[in-house]
């Protein structure tokens, strides 16, 4: 406590000087992630973090069969079975490459971005470059387009070398944009029977379209562009017909090579420019803003990614050092893409999100009116996976915080205040982000709504602990300076003062308005014979408590309004802990202080009254029924007895997770031997979800009743090594959990990238195989932090 005191002290002398600089600090920030791979739903494609702006995109599909053009590929889709995509290598600012291979559209391509810093966000390049696959005869339709959804002017001019487009916009101010082929390109081979028919256009190594559109249509690029590929294709097919007495032969490459069209035109919002290529190729796309000094040279492009990609490798050995650790070259650069596919999934979304009234309880009529439209809103946020779930999940974005801020903590800060600033008055946070009709177009629509009376997972105090905790641990000399990493212009990590006491009060402010938002609207109700209440997930189903994560897991049957969830419980004495220890930093505020710490202290002592079952010698959720053979006219007490409904697996772990059961605890042998059982929870390729005798094991969806999840593996080692392996009577046990454990995951993971050059979503129990949707770059990336041993 007296380093606390001593902190607060120090912060409250430097915050006043540091508030001087802090506004332009923070806008400098903002101007290095100004533009980024901020359109994680497509395999590749860029924006700046401003509502209504410049968009840009990767369009592409293979010539060899006509019918590949209603395949295109655009967005990242589970159908389009590439065999492989996903960044290598990410730093989350000014660099980023990955590979995508596509057999079925028979290619390969590279791209490499990077950024120079300059006025309104800098200036931006991506060099794609790749070959068509050995079995691919007539080669790749590739585009790349750029769209306006707000204000502003643009203009394409075509010629025989590039694409170029000026604009000017109120955010932006004027740029220019220039889409090159490489000299060395290759044009698709014409079919000999074509060779001298009438009409067939000349090969040309670029052309470009203008077109205006709704700009609520933006987004829909590719639909935009396969109208016109089917135009053009209809309108060649008759020339060839004519002309061929209808023999043809009609080949993709001569149907769909697209016409200038809209020059000049300063109407115009949505630009393609099309490449039809075979064999190997490159092509550069370079956004320039109006600061000369932050122009680019396509001659530099690849020394820079060059020059990137070192300082990649010697970032990453310094941050995690995996080679001390024993791990080879190949598994280092398999945690290098756990990493980049992660910090390549970060996203800035805009629109409004579909909000209803509070939604009623299981079994009540529900006669809520028709959702609304919020006010749009933006969000900053890393997505789970790109083609399933390319949108911000509460849930998912504390645990992927873990490892963003080890990498790079301002941008994790950013992430951070990002969604509290999603929060409203109540405390509330959408545990599903679903902002705008881009968004919405990959979510069902029963799926899309959010109610205002449904939690999630507070996981975003993982992050917000973790700032505590490098505070605690740092010299008091660095104290205030010691979160932040500002790039500087000359590509390294400059320490600036970002972290002040205000900034400490405001995290304070959101968790504590989270955390009276739980204890007001998921209380649940007393049990028979007491006046303590616990918690109550709402939103629940027969089969589903989809807002406490963990979807499927078995509960109370049928549901009821009296029921308790210890998972839930955990978590609000979780976040009482957090708020505690964040009072003290941002206090100091001795009223608030007494008041957590009395709180936290009911909710130690309530946690094994309520939830503990010392038959069962485990946590478990809790219900009432009517006790059997009750006479309220001769019998005593309540009609209704409580019952415990205990499900050996995740939920029945969370105290011990979250590090609510002391290190002396008998509750922690029966939890640890739980764990430790191959008939319950334990596999050789990680912790189940749900144990194996359990009834409901592997039964129904099996999403989570028995399949491996990293995050909650991840916990399981966090919480032995950080609270148990050094202190109390079971360290020699919790030490033995967690040196297999870890091995048994990092090699599981490891494998089965090996194997599918994917991560997943969850891996199977019985022969670890992965599962769920894929890459799955959300939480499963904790094993970056698993390798390194970092908590």
């Amino acid at each position: 406590m007296q380093l606390l005191g001593f902190v607060v002290a120090i912060l409250t002398a430097s915050s006043l000087a540091a508030s001087n600089n802090i506004d332009d600090i923070q806008r400098k920030l903002d101007s290095d992630l100004q533009w980024g791979t901020y359109r994680p739903n497509l395999y590749f494609g860029t924006r700046p973090r401003l509502p209504s702006s410049l968009l840009s995109g990767l369009i592409w599909f293979g010539l060899d069969n006509q019918r590949n053009w209603q395949n295109t590929r655009h967005s990242c889709e589970l159908g389009d079975n590439l065999l492989e995509y996903g960044y290598s290598r990410h730093n989350g600012r000014d660099f980023g490459e990955q590979l995508m291979v596509d057999q079925d559209q028979g290619v390969e391509i590279k791209s490499e971005f990077i950024k120079v810093p300059g006025d309104r966000g800098g200036s931006w390049a991506v060099r794609f470059s790749g070959r068509t696959l050995e079995d691919n005869v007539q080669g790749v339709s590739l585009a790349y387009y750029f769209g306006l959804e707000g204000n502003g002017t643009m203009a394409l001019k075509v010629s025989k070398r590039m694409a170029k487009i000026t604009g000017e916009t109120p955010d932006l101010g004027r740029f220019r944009i220039r889409i090159m082929p490489a000299k060395r390109n290759q044009s698709p081979p014409l079919h000999p029977a074509l060779q001298k028919t009438k009409g067939i256009p000349e090969a040309v190594k670029i052309s470009g379209i203008a077109m205006n559109v709704p700009k609520k249509n933006v987004w829909r690029a590719r639909d935009l562009f396969q109208e016109k590929l089917i135009k053009q294709a209809q309108l060649q097919a008759n020339v060839i017909l004519q002309n061929t007495d209808g023999k043809g032969p009609l080949t993709g490459s001569v149907l769909f090579q697209l016409e200038n069209e809209g020059e000049d035109s300063l109407d115009s919002n949505l630009f393609f420019a099309q490449m039809m290529v075979h064999g190997e190729f490159a092509f550069d796309v370079i956004y320039e803003c109006k600061d000369t000094s932050a122009a680019i040279k396509s001659g530099d492009i690849g020394a820079v990614a060059s020059n990137r990609r070192k300082e990649f490798d010697i970032q990453f050995d310094a941050v995690f050092g995996l080679r001390e650790k024993g791990f080879d070259n190949e598994e280092v650069e398999i945690a290098q893409k756990a990493l980049s596919s992660l910090i390549g999934g970060i996203g800035y979304f805009y629109g409004s999100s579909l909000v209803s009234e509070p939604k009623p309880e299981y079994g009540d009529i529900d006669e809520t009116s028709e959702p609304r439209l919020s006010n749009p809103y933006s969000l900053f946020a890393g997505t789970p996976s790109r083609p399933f779930f390319p949108r911000g999940f509460l849930w998912d974005e504390g645990f992927q915080l873990l490892l963003l801020s080890r990498w790079d903590a301002d941008l994790s800060m950013d992430v951070l205040r990002s969604w509290y600033h999603t929060m409203d008055t109540n405390g509330w946070m959408a545990r599903e982000q679903i902002l705008g009709e881009e968004a919405r177009s990959k979510v069902p629509k029963e799926f899309q709504i959010q109610y205002p009376n449904f939690a999630n997972p507070p996981t975003l105090l993982f992050a917000v602990q973790a700032l505590v905790n490098r505070l605690e641990a740092a010299s008091t000399a660095d104290m205030v300076d010691q979160l932040a990493q500002v790039y500087s212009t000359q590509g390294r990590a400059a320490t600036e003062h970002t972290l002040t006491r205000e900034y400490m009060r405001d995290l304070l402010q959101y968790s504590s308005r989270q955390l009276e938002f739980f204890m007001r609207t998921q209380a649940g109700e007393p049990l028979p014979g007491s006046v303590e209440h616990g918690y109550r997930w709402r939103g629940r189903t027969m089969d589903h408590t989809l807002t406490s994560g963990l979807d499927d897991y078995p509960r109370a049957r049928p549901p009821s309004t009296r029921e308790l969830h210890v998972d839930l419980f955990a978590w609000v004495t979780y976040m009482l802990s957090v708020d505690t220890e964040l009072a003290a930093f941002a206090g100091p505020d001795l009223e608030l202080n007494q008041t957590r710490e009395q709180q936290l202290e009911l909710h130690m002592r309530l946690l094994d009254e309520l939830h503990w079952n010392s038959e069962r010698n485990m946590y478990c959720d809790v219900t009432v029924q009517a006790r059997d053979g009750y006479d309220e006219l001769e019998d005593e007490g309540d009609a209704e007895e409580r019952v415990f409904v205990c499900h050996k697996g995740y939920v029945s772990l969370f105290p011990m997770l979250l590090g609510l059961v002391p290190p002396s605890s008998s509750k922690l042998g029966h939890i640890l031997d739980m764990i430790e059982d191959p008939n319950e929870l334990w596999s050789e390729f990680g912790i189940r979800s749900l144990s194996k005798r359990d009834e409901f094991y592997g039964k129904g969806e099996d999403y989570w009743r028995g399949p491996i999840w990293i995050n909650i593996n991840y916990l399981v080692l966090s919480s032995l090594h950080k609270h148990y392996m050094s202190d109390g009577p079971y360290q020699e046990q919790a030490n033995r959990i967690y040196q297999k454990l870890r091995q048994n995951l990092v090699k599981s993971v490891l494998e089965e990238f090996r194997k599918t050059r994917f991560f997943w979503e969850q891996y199977n129990s019985e022969d670890g195989h992965g599962q769920g949707t894929h890459p799955f770059t959300g939480w499963t990336s904790l094993v970056v932090l698993i390798m390194a041993e970092q908590y």
